[in-house]
């Protein structure tokens, strides 16, 4: 490294538990993208430094690559840059030409990058639950509920008592032509004797 000049940029990427591998993110090289990075040169010509980390804790935004800003950078006043979602190849080539520019605090983030920047501290976005109801749609189908139960036309509350009346009712019919039935048969017999 040329103290002269400062540290050129630096990269981090993540490459352990779900980043850089086909499980999480298939249809990648991910050999030859970490390859890639580490071939990347800056404007004076220094080797980029490209460290690996086990996990940067976004797995949902694999591949994860932060890009530290150089000494001029920093003094410029460039923070890191975390991106997510780096597997296209024109994404890489985008991070190399931004850090031939000057990276961080020195060149402008090129617009292809702009929908991937995130934070450490970036959280996985909550699956959209299909609304099921509006507390204030529950209650009126509650309060609707309630009140059919309370009307015998509508058959809410007196259905119960309706329908035990018809059991009652064929019941007696049954005693009734079960008695019918007897008397016929004794009827019968008496005249047959």
């Amino acid at each position: 490294m040329d103290t002269a000049q400062g540290r050129p940029c630096q990269l981090t990427v993540c490459r352990g538990c779900c980043c850089g591998t086909k499980k999480k993110v298939p249809g990648v090289d991910h050999k030859a993208q970490l390859a890639r990075l580490r071939a990347i040169d800056d404007h004076s010509g220094r080797s980029v430094p490209v460290r690996t980390s086990k996990c940067l804790g976004i797995c949902f935004q694999a591949n994860v690559v932060v890009v530290q800003p150089s000494s001029a950078g920093r003094a410029a006043g460039g923070r890191p840059v975390w991106l997510g979602e780096v597997t296209e190849d024109k994404l890489v080539e985008a991070v190399d030409d931004w850090i031939f520019e000057g990276g961080p605090g020195i060149a402008p983030l090129p617009a292809v990058l702009a929908d991937h920047v995130t934070s450490k501290d970036a959280k996985k976005p909550k699956k959209r639950k299909k609304p099921k109801h509006s507390k204030a749609a529950k209650k009126e189908r509650k309060k609707d509920r309630r009140e059919d139960a309370a009307r015998p036309d509508k058959g809410g509350g007196k259905k119960k008592d309706e329908k035990s009346e018809k059991k009652k009712a064929k019941k007696a019919k049954k005693a009734k032509k079960a008695k019918k039935d007897k008397k016929s048969k004794k009827g019968g017999k008496s005249g047959g004797d």
